[in-house]
């Protein structure tokens, strides 16, 4: 078969799921976010001392009525989104990504903008399929002119067909 495989697949992006993460790497961003969150914990206290407030979303914190994402939607990464990430089954990814979907959906129903986004981390396992039937149920659709690796863009469906682009 041979070829370089960066060639192969640049500039397209999969529909179905996303390859998994490597075990080593999930494995340094585990534990060594215990080495790192003490230094963090410090700079972001300096940042709201001095800085006027900024960063509720960090660790975490968000409005009352935006719904908690029990896999963690903070800067850390919890055990049960490790686990996901290393072996979790295509039910929990969907489970997963609804809830991020829900969360960005309501987060975004407090501003006027009538995109959101989400990162790659919230759907792998799932895929740009799987994403789009969930999207597609809440009234949004994948804004495809607007792929990119790492977060994808999603916008409201409006009343207009469906348009192939």
């Amino acid at each position: 078969m041979g070829g370089d495989s960066r060639t192969r697949t640049a500039g397209t992006i999969s529909h179905g799921p996303l390859p998994p993460r490597s075990a080593w790497g999930l494995r340094c961003q585990f534990y060594l976010q215990w080495i790192y969150l003490p230094l963090g914990f410090t700079v972001m206290t300096v940042a709201l001392l001095f800085g006027g407030g900024a960063g509720g979303h960090l660790f975490g914190g968000a409005p009352k009525d935006v719904p908690k994402d029990p896999y963690g939607d903070g800067f850390l990464l919890t055990w049960r989104q490790y686990r996901l990430e290393l072996n979790g089954t295509p039910e929990q990814w969907r489970e997963r990504a609804g809830f991020a979907l829900r969360r960005a959906i309501a987060e975004n129903s407090q501003g006027s903008d009538e995109t959101i986004s989400l990162s790659v981390s919230k759907y792998r396992g799932v895929g740009l399929e799987g994403l789009e039937e969930l999207a597609g149920e809440l009234g949004w659709r994948l804004d495809r002119e607007r792929l990119r690796f790492g977060a994808l863009v999603l916008e409201r469906a409006t009343a207009e067909p469906f348009r192939v682009r």
